[in-house]
């Protein structure tokens, strides 16, 4: 089985349960694990095959599928994945976004997880883009599916990087307000 080029398994199986829409809950149930256990996967590069073997079942979805799965082949890319592969075709890195939106990472994360903007999304979008044309035209990203897809595992990834951050420095923010008490 050859794989056309390298993923992140544990964001590619995040994707994948996502657009199945299976909740993680009951998914942990199925695979016999705590979320929390689960979602230690979704932060591993790789996981053993035999582990994903016994994953991807519950789905269910074979090895080969899930190396060469596309969640963009017959599927309308919502709007959030639309700014993602806007970014990408721009050469535009996520924090130059940041900064002109002048919001905070996590903010941004959350929109790329956005089905549909917001008005008030679109109108801050356009003080930064002087054409939205990108996001009700799909068509102008058709390429090899393969790329957009590993784009889409590397962004993914990296909002995964980024929660577990936030999460880290909120703890410390805890620590220091519980130590000068």
């Amino acid at each position: 089985m050859s794989v056309p080029y390298t993923i992140h398994e544990g964001a590619r199986l995040r994707r994948i349960l996502r657009r199945k829409e299976v909740v993680i809950l009951q998914y942990a149930k199925k695979v016999n694990m705590s979320p929390q256990g689960l979602y230690r996967y979704f932060w591993q590069a790789n996981i053993k095959k035999s582990k994903l073997a016994s994953l991807l079942s519950a789905i269910p979805i074979s090895q080969e599928e899930f190396y060469h799965w596309s969640s963009l082949e017959g599927n309308p890319c919502h709007q959030g994945e639309l700014l993602l592969l806007h970014l990408g075709k721009q050469k535009m890195k996520i924090e130059h976004l940041v900064e002109g939106l002048q919001l905070l990472p996590n903010q941004v994360f959350e929109w790329v997880d956005t089905a549909t903007f917001s008005n008030q999304q679109l109108e801050k979008l356009s003080t930064f883009f002087n054409d939205l044309s990108f996001l009700d035209t799909p068509h102008l990203f058709t390429q090899e599916v393969n790329w957009r897809e590993a784009y889409l595992d590397i962004c993914e990834a990296n909002h995964q990087h980024i929660r577990k951050i936030a999460t880290l420095e909120q703890k410390i923010n805890d620590l220091e307000a519980t130590l000068t008490k």
